[in-house]
């Protein structure tokens, strides 16, 4: 470590750890019960971006409940400047300055999640200052004048996706663009002319990415079922032409850019195309040549954390707390970030982004009691100043802890999960436990990090037991693998197993234990209750699928070849099986208490699902209660979440009071 780093990274500690004595002596620890409604209220600021000069921040935040406005600031003063916003349920992502005078931003319309009422709508350009009312340069479904704009250039129709800004010409913007196909595109912002960017002559091109300089590098296309290949495009950043390779032998291999470094011929790639998880590589674009550096036996790797260049020095992962790997040690980012964990502890961090001369960056810190704060770093003098809180009114030191643990399979296999015991009741046994299973199931897991029904559940004096069973993502190929075509069997005995581990442990008390979960979750939830009737004494399913058979013709995933084709993958055809862990079915074995929750618009597990296990609790004399609303695939309207929660919080109580 050069001397430089040294001196910046002492100095950064010491005015990070006076920081930090300053937040714990001016906080208050409550022994209180929390009211939910602190737990449902949206965030203050949900993304923060400092202007390439470093005078403004330009920040993402709610103006009501469902709809975003976004809000520019003086950084100096932390006063406000201009705002703007697009009307009810919409919703802003992707923010970036395009240059000191102009942001740029995605606009949707989104008043739940798979729902019909939800959709892009514009690719939006807004002066800083607040003069004029900005105006889309890609709109959907519409062929307009542009508002506040000289000239009198059309905006153009279609969709187009922000990707970045693009600091070294101040009137482009970076985007994905759709024309039959998807590209990248430098996009005009006066002129609204778009110039795609290079690009492999392959129809079944699925991503291109590009480097640190926004030039692209690495491309690949999607699985082909008559190949029974995918593949793989690379160049050098100075050459005109791709090269092709073919590695990519099975549907469930893949391989994704993960990264620029300082030589401009070499990248970082992730593939689990050799190992189950995926693992990282350092690619030679000249060459072709590929290195694999770093494999994790447990966990994929996950996001990349880049320097000021746009360089990455390092990759992140969480096999249970969540780690760093640093391919760039050398880095004074790297040192910097590493000055950050010291002085904020226990903590996620991410860089959001810095300014043009690299003297001053905004980061952001999150942990499992912390729902998110947002620093700016003089990168000059090495102060930090506290921006906000994204949720202000929650004070990390009344959240509940969340602890990795393991649990061993009855077959041996040994998984991840998180337990989550009530603030004051660490050391307590025989506790009220909610058993919470995450959806998917292939693909999402389970993290450490603040999580909303977690903290609710604990709240209310619940110990909750979160496990990435197998089926599971985030822990290779193999693991993920092993859970097709064992709903309600192996799945579901590895929440099962997980239970009796925290009876046995002493945590749970065995006659207080509730299942609740959404989607898959709520397919498991309610599988319990067939299942292990004797195990949980209620059960709330949110969103969940019931009948495996309608899941096989109702609903978005079954509406297209390749959903079919999933699920022959991970179902089969063997109709015992599908009528066996069918929870709706097998209502008559089930003797807890049961909630079901349902969106009337939810394209994703349609109503078919809610109506078939309502039949089936009702002809198997079954009592339940159940909660349906105008929502997609989970609810979002404010007045239905909280009459949700509610209700679901009365469910748990008066199920588990003996």
């Amino acid at each position: 470590m050069t001397n430089y780093a040294i001196q910046k990274l002492n100095l950064l500690g010491t005015a990070m750890n006076k920081l930090i004595l300053i937040l714990i002596l001016f906080s208050t620890v409550s022994i209180g019960k929390i009211p939910l409604e602190d737990f449902l209220k949206g965030s203050d600021f949900k993304v923060v971006s400092i202007s390439p000069d470093g005078k403004k921040l330009a920040g993402i935040m709610e103006s009501s409940p469902g709809t975003d406005k976004i809000a520019v600031l003086d950084l100096q003063k932390m006063k406000g400047i201009s705002s703007l916003e697009f009307g009810e349920n919409r919703k802003i992502d992707g923010l970036s300055w395009v240059n000191n005078d102009m942001i740029a931003m995605n606009i949707s319309k989104t008043e739940g999640f798979l729902d019909r009422k939800g959709k892009w709508e514009a690719l939006y350009l807004m002066k800083a200052n607040g003069k004029g009312k900005g105006y889309p340069i890609r709109q959907r479904g519409k062929t307009s004048k542009s508002v506040g704009r000289a000239g009198s250039n059309k905006t153009k129709q279609g969709y187009a996706q922000l990707v970045s800004g693009l600091p070294n010409e101040p009137e482009m913007i970076l985007a994905r663009v759709a024309h039959g196909s998807f590209y990248l595109a430098r996009i005009n912002i006066k002129s609204g002319m778009e110039f795609p960017l290079s690009r492999p002559a392959d129809k079944r091109l699925a991503n291109v990415w590009v480097n640190n300089n926004y030039i692209p590098v690495v491309a690949v296309s999607r699985w082909d079922p008559v190949s029974k290949s995918s593949n793989f495009y690379y160049k050098k950043p100075d050459a005109s032409s791709w090269n092709k390779l073919n590695f990519i032998d099975d549907e469930e291999k893949s391989i994704s850019y993960a990264g620029s470094s300082k030589d401009p011929n070499i990248v970082y790639l992730m593939s689990n195309h050799e190992t189950s998880t995926q693992s990282l590589y350092r690619f030679n674009l000249s060459t072709g040549e590929s290195k694999k550096i770093y494999t994790n036996e447990i966990s994929d790797l996950g996001n990349t954390i880049y320097n000021l260049d746009r360089q990455a020095i390092g990759f992140g992962l969480m096999p249970d707390y969540p780690q760093v790997i640093w391919v760039d040690k050398k880095d004074p980012i790297t040192q910097i970030y590493k000055g950050l964990q010291q002085s904020f502890p226990n903590q996620i961090i991410n860089i959001y982004n810095a300014t043009e001369d690299k003297k001053s960056m905004i980061f952001f810190v999150s942990s499992d009691t912390n729902p998110g704060e947002i620093y700016n770093l003089n990168l000059t003098d090495n102060k930090i100043k506290k921006l906000v809180a994204t949720r202000g009114w929650v004070n990390p030191n009344e959240m509940a802890k969340m602890k990795p643990i393991t649990i061993t399979a009855r077959d041996g296999l040994k998984m991840q999960g998180y337990l989550t015991l009530p603030r004051g009741k660490e050391d307590a046994k025989g506790l009220p436990m909610i058993v919470h299973p995450h959806g998917g199931p292939y693909g999402p897991r389970d993290f450490w990090g603040f999580n909303r029904d977690v903290q609710i559940l604990a709240n209310e004096g619940y110990a909750v037991l979160q496990l990435n069973f197998r089926g599971s993502g985030g822990y290779g190929r193999e693991f993920q693998q092993i859970g097709y075509r064992q709903w309600g069997r192996k799945m579901q005995d590895d929440l099962t197993d997980a239970t009796h581990w925290a009876i046995k442990q002493g945590i749970a008390d065995k006659n207080k234990i509730c299942i609740f979960g959404g989607s898959y979750g709520g397919y498991a939830t309610l599988q319990g209750l067939v299942k292990e009737p004797d195990l949980y004494q209620c059960g709330l399913g949110y969103v969940g699928v019931y009948d495996m058979f309608k899941f096989q013709t109702c609903g978005d995933v079954a509406s297209n070849h390749y959903g079919q084709k999933f699920l022959d993958k991970i179902l089969g055809d063997d109709k015992d099986y599908v009528t066996e862990i069918s929870p709706a079915l097998n209502a008559n074995k089930i003797k807890g208490k049961v909630f079901l929750v349902h969106g009337e618009d939810d394209v994703r597990v349609p109503m078919c699902q809610y109506n078939s296990m309502v039949k089936g609790l009702k002809a198997a004399g079954i009592p339940f209660q159940s909660m349906t609303r105008d929502e997609g695939h989970g609810y979002h309207n404010p007045k239905n979440v909280r009459d949700y929660y509610t209700a679901a919080l009365k469910f748990f109580a008066d199920s588990l009071k003996k």
